[in-house]
């Protein structure tokens, strides 16, 4: 390394996280009672973080072990690349910067959202930053992304913001994805059914506008506060389909396909006795997103249903009428605590609360989930 210049950064973190969680369906509890969705649940986690760098390339790795804890219910086996991505600084001037990446990592470690953008991201990614003194500061992050090689299956993405709008703690996002596939997934062996289903997940086109303010006030030492909302749309989401005298969508002639959440943050969180709080509130119809690419509270979900397939997986019929799983569909709200015991170790809360919002497209189910985890970062 010393031959080929450069800075090598190796971090990590040892977390244990404990998760109390019911998921009640028509009042049943589901949890302890389907298998490896326990009502109590531990588990312990180990992340390794490599990035090197020189002064127009670079490359990150993130490796994941997150494994169950328990004399018979633990693993010690579960492995995820997180992340792989290189990148490189194709135009470096004064104040317009253009980067290239390509590789892996998740949508969100790019992308804005509270509920969607949970997937990875196994592509290209362009990153245009332009600041303008008295304006603001804007950028445009785009690219493609691999859904299914098998299929020749590709979707896009890209997000245009502008940060502190006139120099004031206004800022304004808006991303754009699609998960689209002209001429569908039709794989060898599938019936027109079968065929339908699979194109149904992913018959989504979804904008997501964002505004969010956030300024230091003294009455809380100058503490960071930011107010946000977002509004989503699935603008192909469709309200009826019969494919050989079979309904596939599930939500009985009306499209359900729109998202907000909205919420406040307090703090950051850097070195030791620091703290930072999250509340906001989720509401979001069945059509909104693909449901694999949750990333906000959901439903639980704890029977792995699909919400057009029997599972979630994609795979099954089509699901019967009134009884859609998946975990879009629902409204509910999030809080979360996080301090700093130290500069190294950090205990972070989390409580989840939703309800099915439409019980008409599924059946009644609550959410409930307290999670507790310590952090040691080095």
């Amino acid at each position: 390394m010393k031959e080929i210049g450069g800075d090598l950064s190796l971090s990590g973190e040892v977390r244990t996280e404990f998760q109390a969680t019911s998921d009640r369906l028509d009042g049943r509890e589901l949890r302890g009672l389907i298998p490896g969705r326990p009502m109590y649940a531990w588990d312990v986690e180990v992340n390794l973080m490599l990035d090197y760098r020189t002064e127009r390339t670079w490359a990150a790795i993130k490796i994941e072990f997150d494994n169950d804890m328990g004399v018979r219910s633990g693993t010690v086996n579960n492995i995820r690349l997180e992340k792989a991505y290189l990148g490189g600084r194709i135009l470096a001037g004064d104040t317009l910067t253009i980067d290239g990446e390509i590789g892996r990592r998740n949508l969100f470690n790019v992308f804005d959202s509270k509920v969607q953008f949970s997937s990875l991201y196994d592509g290209v990614l362009f990153r245009f930053n332009k600041a303008f003194e008295e304006i603001g500061d804007f950028y445009f992050n785009g690219g493609s992304f691999i859904v299914n090689d098998n299929t020749n299956h590709y979707g896009w993405v890209f997000e245009l913001g502008a940060l502190g709008i006139a120099n004031t703690g206004l800022n304004m996002k808006y991303s754009l994805i699609d998960w689209y596939r002209p001429g569908g997934e039709t794989e060898s062996g599938d019936t027109a059914v079968q065929t339908a289903l699979a194109n149904q997940r992913y018959d989504f086109l979804i904008s997501q506008l964002t505004a969010y303010y956030q300024f230091y006030p003294q009455w809380i030492g100058k503490k960071l506060i930011k107010i946000y909302s977002a509004a989503l749309m699935n603008h192909l989401a469709s309200s009826s389909k019969i494919v050989n005298g079979v309904e596939i969508i599930p939500t009985f002639g009306k499209k359900a396909n729109i998202a907000w959440y909205t919420g406040v943050s307090i703090g950051t969180v850097k070195k030791a006795l620091d703290w930072a709080v999250d509340a906001n509130f989720q509401w979001v119809q069945a059509q909104a997103y693909p449901t694999f690419d949750n990333l906000g509270i959901g439903r639980g979900n704890a029977s792995g249903l699909g919400f057009y397939t029997a599972d979630a997986n994609g795979s099954g019929g089509p699901v019967a009428p009134g009884k859609a799983g998946g975990n879009t569909n629902f409204y509910g709200f999030e809080l979360e605590g996080l301090y700093a015991i130290t500069n190294n170790l950090t205990v972070q809360q989390t409580f989840r609360y939703s309800n099915t919002l439409n019980k008409q497209i599924s059946e009644n189910e609550k959410y409930r989930q307290y999670e507790m985890e310590l952090i040691y970062a080095f």
